[in-house]
């Protein structure tokens, strides 16, 4: 097994609702920082925009809770892209963890279905 597809590509930060990769990619996770006063809420997207099938299903997080926000160890192929909406009062910034891609090999897989 190539253990390429279990180490993310450069962290990609995002602070306000957008795109960070087009096309087939595994999400790996994503992580939350903010200000600890603004409760931010996420909905991380397989597409291009903010439609479709939704990774992450739109979720509050409590911005007490520093540094304990997010989650890693996903491993989900995602066909279209991977796009972040970030609703926040104050300061937010979403770090998406992917690696651009598809493992065919790995998944037993010879094709992608949309």
């Amino acid at each position: 097994m190539k253990n390429d597809y279990f180490l993310s590509a450069p962290a990609s930060k995002k602070t306000s609702s957008g795109l960070v990769v087009a096309g087939t990619s595994i999400f790996h996770g994503f992580l939350i920082g903010t200000d600890g006063i603004n409760d931010p809420v996420i909905t991380i997207y397989d597409n291009t925009k903010a439609e479709g099938e939704e990774i992450v299903p739109t979720a509050t997080y409590d911005a007490s809770q520093l540094g304990i926000n997010g989650v890693t160890g996903v491993n989900m192929v995602c066909v279209n892209g991977i796009y972040v909406s970030i609703t926040c009062a104050g300061t937010c910034e979403v770090v998406v963890q992917y690696v651009t891609g598809f493992p065919r090999y790995f998944m037993g897989l010879t094709s992608i279905r949309a």
